[in-house]
C-alpha cells in the first residue's frame, strides 16, 4: 500500500477518535455545568433562608492551596531596606537580637523578628500618584503587591493607603503595610512584610477548602461571631499567618477572606474555624 494512503488512513482514524472524544466530553461538560449551577442555587437558597444576600455565581474558582512554612534570614531584608532608605544603610541589632534597626540619611526603619515593620522617612520627593508610588516601592523592595487600596484622607494634606503582599500569586492577608503621605510625600510605613521567602516549603498534602465550604462554615458561625450583616459582598482566597512554637518560623495557612456589609472575616481553609479578618 502506498505511504500516502497509509497517512490518509491514520489521519482519518485520528479524526474519528477526536470526534468520538468530543461526543463524550460535551455531555460531561454540560453535566458539570448543571451540577455547578445547582450547587450555586442551593448555596444562595441557604443564605437567603438566613436573610443574607449572596451571589454564588460570582464566587472565584478554588485553587489547590496548601499550608506553607519558611524561616526568614535576618540578612534577607537588607536589599529591601536599601531600596527604601538608600544604599548607605547602617544596620543594628538590639540586645535581644529581636529587633533590627536600619538607618540612613533618608530615615530609619525597625524590623522585628516577627516581620513587623515601622519606618519613618524623610527627604522623599513628592509624587503625583500615591497608589502607583507605593506599588512601585514594594516592587523595588523585592516584594509582590497583590493590590493597593484607594488613598483615604486622614486630615488636610495627609492620606493613607494599604498594600497587601502576595506569595506564589496568592494574597497574604496578614502581610500588609500602611503608607502615610503628607502633601504627596511618603513619610511613614507600618505593617508586616515578608522579605526572605527562599526557604518556602509545603508542610503536608492537605488542600484548603472550597469557597462554598468556607461560606457554609461562616454562616454556621454567625451567632458565635455576633455577625448581624445582610450581604456577602466578596470572597477571596489567600493565606493568613498561623501561630508556631518559634517566632522565627512563618506558617501560612490557606483559607478565605469573606467581605460583608458589616465586617470582614477569615475562614481557615484547613480547620474551617472562622474569625475576624485582621490585616
Amino acid at each position: 500500500m502506498p505511504i500516502s494512503k497509509i497517512k490518509n488512513i491514520v489521519i482519518l482514524i485520528l479524526l474519528v477518535a477526536n470526534i468520538m472524544l468530543l461526543v463524550l466530553l460535551v455531555p460531561l461538560a454540560r453535566q458539570r455545568q448543571k451540577q455547578q449551577a445547582q450547587a450555586q442555587e442551593a448555596l444562595e437558597s441557604l443564605f437567603a433562608q438566613a436573610g443574607v444576600q449572596l451571589n454564588a455565581g460570582q464566587l472565584p474558582d478554588t485553587r489547590p492551596l496548601y499550608t506553607l512554612e519558611f524561616t526568614p534570614d535576618d540578612s534577607g531584608a537588607l536589599p529591601a531596606m536599601q531600596a527604601l532608605l538608600g544604599e548607605m544603610v547602617l544596620m543594628e541589632h538590639d540586645s535581644t537580637r529581636y529587633i533590627q534597626t536600619y538607618s540612613s540619611a533618608a530615615g530609619s526603619c525597625q524590623l522585628s523578628r516577627g516581620n513587623v515593620l515601622t519606618a519613618k522617612l524623610k527627604k522623599q520627593e513628592p509624587v503625583a500618584d500615591l497608589t502607583k508610588d507605593l506599588s512601585g516601592l514594594l516592587v523595588r523592595m523585592g516584594l509582590e503587591p497583590a493590590g493597593v487600596s484607594t488613598p483615604q484622607r486622614v486630615r488636610a494634606g495627609i492620606y493613607q493607603l494599604t498594600a497587601v503582599q502576595q506569595l506564589l500569586e496568592v494574597p497574604v492577608f496578614t502581610a500588609a503595610v500602611t503608607a502615610t503621605y503628607e502633601n504627596n510625600i511618603l513619610t511613614e510605613l507600618e505593617g508586616t512584610l515578608y522579605f526572605d521567602t527562599t526557604g518556602l516549603v509545603r508542610t503536608d498534602d492537605v488542600i484548603g477548602c472550597t469557597a462554598a465550604d468556607a461560606l457554609v462554615a461562616f454562616l454556621a458561625s454567625r451567632d458565635t461571631l455576633g455577625w448581624v450583616g445582610a450581604t456577602v459582598n466578596e470572597v477571596e482566597q489567600g493565606y493568613c499567618r498561623a501561630d508556631t512554637a518559634s517566632a522565627a518560623v512563618v506558617r501560612l495557612v490557606p483559607g478565605w477572606a469573606i467581605y460583608t456589609d458589616t465586617g470582614d472575616f477569615w475562614v481557615n481553609g484547613i480547620t474551617r474555624m472562622v474569625s475576624p479578618l485582621v490585616q
